[in-house]
């Protein structure tokens, strides 16, 4: 059954007002406004409007692809804001949505326990994988694009092979209900965590088990790798962000919590890290600093994806508010509204 928007919007803040303490900061914390936004409209008069629960970005960041309750996956063009596609296939809520690393292959899985592989020029279905037991959270291609991970309501990560459509390998997950996986950029290395807060990282393409990282004691909802894939940062419902040393398997250090259950990360850059959170709001981490750099604030429902185009300098934000938003974060940018504003 999909939620309403209004559902999502309840839900977003019963979370943000369980998760919320008083908390101070002495720093001054500067606020950014998005660049673009692209509003998503009731697809029929008896219908609600979709929120955005998965947002990606094809290679060349021209194509953009939203995906949500209404178990419709739209791809936009990017730059115009248009809708080019409606990929009408999943029966129930569509949670993510993947591009593969050449562009030509679109990912989706949600709530109805299908994974689906599109060509991204066709709106019929190249193949849609066997059933599973449970429904997909989260699905990511290694660099090479032979391989899709893919998790969710079970204690396995499947690896299949995005040509055939064949399960290559299963790996036994860190307890059921996974909601994030991340593949290191030379793809070496998957990490997966959920409910119980631990994260494993394997080994790829033997599957063996690396390292179990033990610091969070609640659900981890995010994980991300940095570009040089030296760092995992992961994060979730106890609000801190944890930044993790993946070849010594050790924490390195811990990002103060603010008030908000941490749904999203990706990293914008070797030291800027960016979290979306249920309290509507998007923190730009300077991890040279451990210091919260910006606020992008604008959505007013929860942060539940992010993605970053480095070579537009551009972080693109889904929501529940069922917006997509552009920031402009390039360094240029940065430095212009570091002078505007002051020191």
């Amino acid at each position: 059954m999909r939620k309403s928007y209004s559902q999502a919007l309840f839900w977003s803040a019963v979370v943000q007002v369980m998760v919320t303490a008083p908390c101070l900061w002495a720093e001054s914390i500067r606020e950014l406004a998005p660049s673009r936004v692209i509003e998503l409209v009731r697809p029929a008069a008896s219908e609600e409007v979709p929120v955005v629960s998965s947002v990606a970005l094809d290679p060349a960041g021209d194509l953009l692809v939203t995906a949500g309750d209404d178990h419709v996956v739209r791809i936009w063009d990017a730059r115009q804001g248009q809708v080019l596609r409606r990929l009408a296939a999943h029966t129930d809520w569509v949670q993510s949505a993947a591009f593969s690393p050449d562009g030509s292959t679109l990912a989706t899985a949600g709530h109805d326990r299908r994974i689906t592989l599109w060509a991204i020029t066709a709106d019929r279905p190249l193949r849609t994988l066997p059933e599973h037991l449970g429904g997909i959270s989260a699905l990511v291609f290694t660099p090479d694009g032979r391989t899709l991970a893919a998790a969710g309501f079970e204690a396995k990560v499947w690896l299949y092979d995005r040509q055939t459509g064949e399960l290559a390998r299963v790996l036994d997950a860190p307890g059921g209900d996974i909601r994030a996986l991340a593949c290191s950029p030379d793809g070496a290395h998957l990490a997966a965590a959920g409910r119980d807060g631990l994260i494993r990282i394997w080994e790829l393409p033997s599957g063996r088990p690396v390292h179990d990282l033990e610091g969070h004691r609640r659900r981890v909802r995010a994980l991300a790798y940095s570009p040089d894939g030296a760092r995992l940062a992961s994060a979730g419902d106890e609000r801190s962000i944890l930044i993790w040393d993946t070849s010594a398997g050790r924490l390195l250090k811990t990002l103060p919590a603010r008030s908000g259950v941490v749904l999203s990360l990706t990293f914008c850059g070797p030291e800027k890290l960016a979290a979306g959170a249920s309290d509507n709001v998007i923190r730009l981490w300077n991890l040279a600093t451990s210091s919260e750099q910006f606020r992008l604030v604008g959505h007013t429902g929860s942060i539940s994806a992010l993605v970053w185009n480095p070579q537009a300098g551009v972080l693109v934000s889904g929501s529940f508010d069922t917006s997509v938003r552009f920031w402009q974060l390039g360094d240029s940018a940065i430095e212009t509204i570091s002078r505007r504003n002051g020191p």
